[in-house]
């Protein structure tokens, strides 16, 4: 995965906010809704979760990536060292350093997967309301089982 499929995955999940918005209507009234727009919603709502989750995804790799390339960077600092002569204790002190560094990525990029995690889950939690809206309405209207 890559960055162009980042981009990819940020506009559809940027288009499924615009059409749940659209069928929310400017006062979000989902309550309101014909039955049909309500299950659209919940559908938008899924597509919705699923582009949070690829997103989730990109930067659950990059996290991965940067703390496989902080424990490379970490043994290829130690080496140089060693190799230049430089002692153990130097090595080892400044090998930490470029680790540290890789580290800092791969924390920011858990922050961001976390963060994404939460978003897919507010949607998930979104449809089921809506699907547990749309079961009550048929409850009242007489319809429903």
């Amino acid at each position: 995965m890559n960055e162009n499929d980042l981009k990819h995955y940020e506009r559809a999940h940027e288009k499924a906010i615009e059409k749940i918005q659209k069928v929310e209507g400017p006062h979000g009234n989902v309550e309101d809704l014909p039955p049909v727009q309500m299950a659209k919603l919940e559908y938008l709502y899924a597509e919705a979760e699923r582009q949070a989750f690829r997103i989730a995804s990109y930067y659950k790799s990059q996290q991965k990536y940067h703390e496989a390339m902080a424990e490379i960077e970490q043994g290829k600092a130690y080496e140089r060292v060693v190799d230049a002569g430089g002692r153990s204790t130097d090595a080892q002190y400044l090998s930490r350093k470029f680790k540290g560094e890789e580290l800092k990525k791969a924390g920011k990029n858990e922050g961001y997967y976390t963060q994404f995690r939460g978003i897919a889950g507010t949607y998930e939690r979104a449809a089921n309301s809506i699907k547990d809206m749309i079961k009550a309405r048929s409850y009242e209207d007489g319809t429903g089982r």
